[in-house]
């Protein structure tokens, strides 16, 4: 049995630089141990709830009760001293074909910096969670083919679709655009 669970999280450093690495911020007030889950909002943030280490649903009279609340939890890059970086998907298409297809997706960002720190990495199937593993989550980048500035803050985006259905199977996505390491609102698309 778990006698001091873990609630801290760790971030990933957000460039390669060996002068950034991980960090250590805010723990839960709760422990989430086994039967928790976590799930990846549109907004960024991460829905935390559960706990149920007993083999029965034990409320009370034990160290770690069964604990059915929930929460959401903000990584540092949502803080709104980022939103003059922070993109917003304004237009994308609904159905985004394997094999490599181009589509267009239109975005704004009130202080674009440059094409180069600039990415759609972060295209990520919804999870089916189950005894605290996500057993379906993924994360597929996709390839920028061109950028386009419409009229800033305006900005276009022609991008090539995941290559296989072995890369992206068919299924719904989270598809983020990521401008200086700072993501957008995500938004689903279907690959079909």
């Amino acid at each position: 049995m778990v006698r001091s669970p873990g609630g801290s999280f760790i971030v990933p450093p957000k460039t390669a630089s060996p002068d950034w690495r991980f960090s250590v911020i805010s723990p839960s007030p709760r422990p989430r141990l086994y039967h928790s889950s976590a799930i990846l909002l549109t907004d960024g943030r991460i829905l935390v709830g559960g706990s149920n280490p007993h083999i029965c649903y034990n409320f009370t009279n034990v160290e770690y009760p069964t604990d059915l609340s929930m929460e959401s939890f903000s990584l540092p890059y949502l803080s709104q001293e980022y939103d003059p970086i922070r993109p917003q998907i304004l237009s994308l298409v609904e159905k985004i074909g394997n094999g490599d297809n181009l589509f267009w997706l239109s975005f704004k960002v009130q202080d674009y910096l440059t094409a180069y720190v600039l990415s759609v990495r972060n295209m990520v199937a919804p999870s089916f969670t189950t005894h605290s593993f996500s057993m379906n989550q993924r994360m597929v980048s996709l390839k920028i083919i061109g950028v386009t500035s419409v009229a800033p803050p305006t900005y276009g985006l022609i991008i090539a679709g995941p290559s296989t259905a072995e890369i992206s199977q068919p299924g719904y996505y989270l598809l983020f655009v990521v401008h200086a390491g700072i993501p957008s609102s995500g938004m689903w698309v279907k690959i079909k």
